[in-house]
Formats: C-alpha cells, sequence, structure tokens
C-alpha cells in the first residue's frame, strides 16, 4: 500500500518538497472538482481499478531506476548521468503518489489491495556499466517511450477534466524520462570500452525491436474500449491508431 501520510516532521517535509515539483499538487483540490456524477457506478469501480494498477507501475519504475542508479555509482558514472536518474526516481514516487490520489478520488482504497513485490529486474553477471546500459536502453528509452505512446491517447479518450491533466501532468515527465534515456545511453557508450559493452550491445540490437513490438501488441490487444475509458481506465484501438 502507498502510504499518503507520515507524522514525522522531517519526512512530511521532504514529500512536500518533492510533491512540489509537478505542476498538479496532490493536495490541491482537484478531487473535489471530479465530476463523477456524469459516470456510472461500472465507470468509476473500473476506472478505480485500473488506477490502482498504475500505481503499481510508476512504483516499479522507482525500484528499476534505483537499479540503475546503483549500477551507475558502481561504474563511477559523470556527474550529470547521477543527477539525472536521481530526478527520474523522483518523478516516479511522485507519479505514484498522485496516482494513488486519483484512486482516493474514485473512492479509496478499501476494496483494493497491491503487492509492491517482486519488481526487481533478473541478476546478471555483467559488469556496472553494461547493467546500467541495459536498463537504460530498456526501460529509460524504450518502456518510457511506449508509455508516451499510450498515455497521449489517455490524454485523447480522457472526458473528465481532473484526469485528463493528470495524464498531461505524467506525459510531460515521461517524454523528459525518454529523451533523458536516449542521451543516457549516448554518454554510457561513449564513456566505457567498447569491450566491456559489447554483450549487451548485442543483446540489446538482437531484442529491442521484438520488444517494441511486443509492447505494442499488447497495448493494441488491451485496448478493447468499454466502461471506464474516459477516467482513464482504457483504451480503444483508434484511442493508440489516432
Amino acid at each position: 500500500m502507498i502510504e499518503l501520510a507520515t507524522d514525522d516532521p522531517i519526512l512530511a517535509r521532504f514529500a512536500r518538497d518533492l510533491d512540489a515539483q509537478t505542476s498538479i499538487g496532490v493536495d490541491d483540490g482537484l478531487g473535489v472538482r471530479l465530476e463523477l456524477e456524469r459516470f456510472s457506478a461500472e465507470d468509476i469501480e473500473h476506472a478505480q481499478l485500473a488506477w490502482s494498477h498504475r500505481v503499481l507501475g510508476e512504483y516499479r519504475g522507482v525500484v528499476i531506476y534505483t537499479e540503475l542508479l546503483a549500477a551507475l555509482v558502481e561504474a563511477e558514472a559523470p556527474y550529470p548521468a547521477l543527477a539525472a536518474v536521481h530526478r527520474i526516481i523522483g518523478d516516479e514516487l511522485r507519479h505514484s503518489r498522485l496516482c494513488a490520489e486519483v484512486v482516493g478520488w474514485l473512492g479509496g482504497w478499501e476494496s483494493l489491495h497491491l503487492d509492491l513485490g517482486g519488481q526487481r529486474m533478473p541478476r546478471t553477471d555483467d559488469p556496472p556499466a553494461a547493467r546500467a546500459l541495459e536498463i537504460a536502453a530498456r526501460e529509460l528509452v524504450l518502456v518510457e517511450e511506449e508509455s508516451v505512446r499510450t498515455l497521449r491517447a489517455h490524454v485523447r479518450a480522457a472526458e473528465e477534466p481532473s484526469i485528463r491533466r493528470v495524464f498531461e501532468s505524467l506525459l510531460r515527465d515521461e517524454v523528459r524520462h525518454a529523451a533523458a534515456g536516449r542521451s543516457l545511453v549516448a554518454l554510457l557508450e561513449r564513456s566505457y570500452p567498447e569491450s566491456e559493452l559489447a554483450g549487451v550491445q548485442a543483446r540489446l540490437h538482437a531484442r529491442l525491436p521484438e520488444e517494441r513490438r511486443h509492447l505494442r501488441e499488447q497495448a493494441l490487444a488491451r485496448a478493447v474500449g468499454g466502461p471506464g475509458r474516459q477516467l482513464g481506465a482504457r483504451l480503444a484501438p483508434g484511442d493508440l491508431e489516432a
């Protein structure tokens, strides 16, 4: 479960500072303005479940990019790389918090449960720089680029203004993350010996196009429309094809 509050004033200050980095504050009253009377109970139920799953997806980003930061530290990567990934981890934490707030707007967590375990990437024997390159290319470039595509579709589909604003906020960050990922991949490839990266580069060259196709096929297969689409629960095929 994502905890939204703490009694510790020092930790609360850090949380407030993190929340302030977004144009949508999690405590700015957006939930009060939700026009849920326009939607059926089925719409709201599907949306609540979908946003709870989005919390899990955003939390996965926290775990994966923390692993990326650890690999970069071990590889003694340049400071700008460390700073960029540190900021991205903060973004993913904030996204988790914001999506959890949306679940609250839609009715709360009483009937929902999230298992936040099992989010780590499989272990490898690759050297730290190669490990960082693989995470950056797969997660920070590929996954974030495909997330941008899906978020744009949700922005088009969402009819409730507050929900659309949340998607727009997430989209702005994900565009930056994908751009940072491309720059990080380029930096790693020119900063470390080819002998240290060659194995991972070959693996990425062989697998990434198929992984992208797979992600797009999955997104299209899930795009069945139906209840809750306007609240961010699901997409229709036309939303992705637009």
